[in-house]
């Protein structure tokens, strides 16, 4: 059973500026998810295998190919003395 003091208790260490008024209803939200949880708690769940993704896919390897590219210093605006120029972000 989640309490209001809990909840108070779980605010000012999240630093959260929660009303009395709304500690009631999160109380009661709370107990929901919990009950819930129970719920999950008494399913029979020894023969399914754990899952990595909602949707059984299987992702093919790419191929390593080395590609040709072009320098770095292609794509910059301004190079001198074997420096990078770029503008200035305050």
């Amino acid at each position: 059973m989640i309490t209001k003091t809990d909840l108070e208790k779980i605010a000012k260490l999240g630093r959260l500026g929660i009303s009395s008024d709304e500690l009631a209803e999160m109380a009661n939200e709370f107990e929901k998810i919990i009950k819930y949880f129970e719920q999950i708690r008494t399913l029979e769940l020894t023969n399914v295998p754990p899952m990595t993704h909602a949707v059984d896919i299987i992702l093919e390897p790419r191929p390593d190919i080395i590609q040709s590219t072009k320098c770095v210093t292609d794509f910059m605006p301004y190079i001198k003395y074997h420096y990078f120029y770029v503008p200035a972000v305050l």
